[in-house]
């Protein structure tokens, strides 16, 4: 044989060889389970890990990315944070609609819009690649962008300056933990920049020591764990729960994540509630890439009927006319998630149970409904009808809310955010904005007793229980009481 012939041999080998490795490497890749929102494998080296070493495998993820040419990132934000409507999405006000030429000018709220440091540049010394990151720099109206300054990001206690609505705040900090002057964003961009600072305080760990400048250190820590002073991770935790991750949300960390922009993506988007695997109650529970949002346990139940067939009720009512109603997109039966659209409907109606509920716009007000809840706004106004039996007890069910809850017509009388009296129509407003109502339990003349239907026990994921608080509540601690489980109300006796 040739030594050319034998040469070909070897090489024909090689070759079949190569191919037959990257088969298997692509089969190996295909047999991986895939991550949420399309992430794939993208947390596959996570897996497995909890609390400090967690944030430290996320943090060898994300840290790999593009870095953006600042002076470029309004051309990224086509992609980002551009809304329905192909106006710009602002972050700080609620009265903006920006095309994509309208920058710079900041002469008043309107005037223009620029990109905003969540984080602000001053606090990592204006170093690549924090200032370029387009996670945390986001478009805001130019004058809100001045007033928001470079002042720590917490919630206000005395109002000093305020956007358009009050929309943005600025002032005194009551926030525990912290004193000084402080910029409170609205709430339906709170969970939102919370888990921005969560990626901030995961994707740059290894760069917090050298992060000195200004307040950084009243918010972050020199130490790559935590990361987030305590007093700010309480606030953040709260800020996430109750401005849970939306479609929204979702949709910019997937344009973030696309070739197009950074390529790297937010983990505590993905993964709801992440935080607490890495400095919450959960930190000592082992973090899963694909089976995180499907474990299945029962609610425990705290006071147990030692009876297994107890007798039944001695006297039901045969008619449960009663029940509780979620007050959300789903129930107005809208598509959109947010903020009203400025071209969408300004009256919403629903009807469950015979029991029609209209959410109105009304006069120089806000409109809000996602699909946790809607908001009340100074100028709303809300109207319960019940198509059979008078109605004689409303109690809306509120999140994180004291404004004080407006009786229109229909008599009765309101304590707290509860209505009694007799009538099959009643309309209510708010003094001020805003009250956030998650759902109302109607009782009506004909089952005044019987009250909402009680839960013994129910499978939920053990990820999504909340108590009515917004707060986020470990299945092996609940007690009796309503709680809210993957957006439904359960009791549990």
């Amino acid at each position: 044989m040739s030594n050319k012939k034998v040469y070909r041999k070897k090489v024909t080998m090689k070759k079949a060889n190569y191919t037959l490795i990257l088969l298997l490497a692509l089969f190996a890749s295909a047999t991986w389970a895939q991550g949420p929102n399309n992430s794939g494998t993208y947390y596959q080296t996570a897996d497995g890990k909890k609390g400090e070493a967690l944030k430290t495998a996320l943090f060898g993820i994300i840290k790999n990315h593009t870095t953006l040419s600042y002076s470029a990132l309004e051309d990224y934000y086509v992609y980002t944070d551009k809304r329905p409507d192909g106006c710009v999405r602002d972050w700080y006000s609620n009265i903006t609609n920006y095309d994509w030429n309208d920058d710079n000018g900041n002469s008043k709220e309107g005037a223009g819009w620029n990109k905003e440091h969540t984080v602000p540049q001053s606090w990592f010394g204006e170093a690549s690649p924090m200032k370029s990151d387009i996670v945390h720099v986001v478009p805001t109206d130019a004058k809100i962008n001045n007033m928001r300054s470079a002042y720590v990001i917490a919630e206000v206690g005395t109002v000093e300056k305020a956007s358009a609505n009050n929309y943005s705040l600025l002032g005194s900090c009551k926030t525990a933990g912290y004193s000084g002057k402080v910029f409170e964003p609205n709430d339906e961009v709170k969970g939102d920049i919370a888990r921005i600072y969560f990626y901030m305080a995961t994707c740059y760990q290894d760069k917090l020591k050298n992060w000195s400048k200004g307040e950084v250190k009243k918010v972050f820590t020199s130490d790559e764990y935590p990361g987030l002073q305590q007093w700010y991770l309480n606030m953040l935790f709260r800020w996430s729960q109750l401005d849970p991750v939306d479609d929204v949300e979702r949709a910019r960390n997937n344009a973030v994540a696309s070739d197009e922009v950074q390529g790297n993506r937010n983990p505590f988007v993905d993964y709801p509630g992440l935080e607490d695997y890495i400095w919450g109650s959960r930190k000592d529970s082992v973090f899963c890439y694909d089976k995180y949002d499907s474990t299945i346990i029962p609610i425990p139940n705290p006071d147990p009927d030692p009876d297994p067939d107890p007798d039944p009720d001695p006297d039901p009512d045969p008619t449960p006319v009663d029940g509780e109603i979620a007050l959300n997109n789903a129930f107005f039966g809208v598509s959109w998630n947010g903020a009203k659209p400025g071209n969408s409907e300004n009256t919403l109606t629903g009807t469950e149970n015979g029991i029609t509920i209209t959410y109105s716009l009304g006069s120089s007000a806000n409109m809000f409904c996602n699909n946790e809840h809607i908001r009340m706004y100074g100028g709303n106004e809300l109207k319960v009808e019940s198509g059979s039996s008078e109605m004689v007890k409303l109690e809306f069910v509120t999140i994180d809310s004291s404004k004080k809850l407006r009786l229109l017509n229909g008599g009765g009388s309101i304590n707290g955010y509860t209505w009694t009296g007799k009538t099959n129509s009643v309309t209510f407003g708010s003094e001020a904005n805003h009250i956030k109502m998650s759902s109302v339990k109607v009782t009506l003349a004909a089952n005044e007793a019987n009250g909402i239907q009680d839960i013994k026990q129910s499978t939920v994921n053990c990820q999504q229980i909340y108590d009515l608080q917004g707060r986020r509540v470990s299945p092996n601690s609940l007690k009796k009481g309503l709680y809210i489980v993957e957006g439904r109300k359960v009791i549990l006796k």
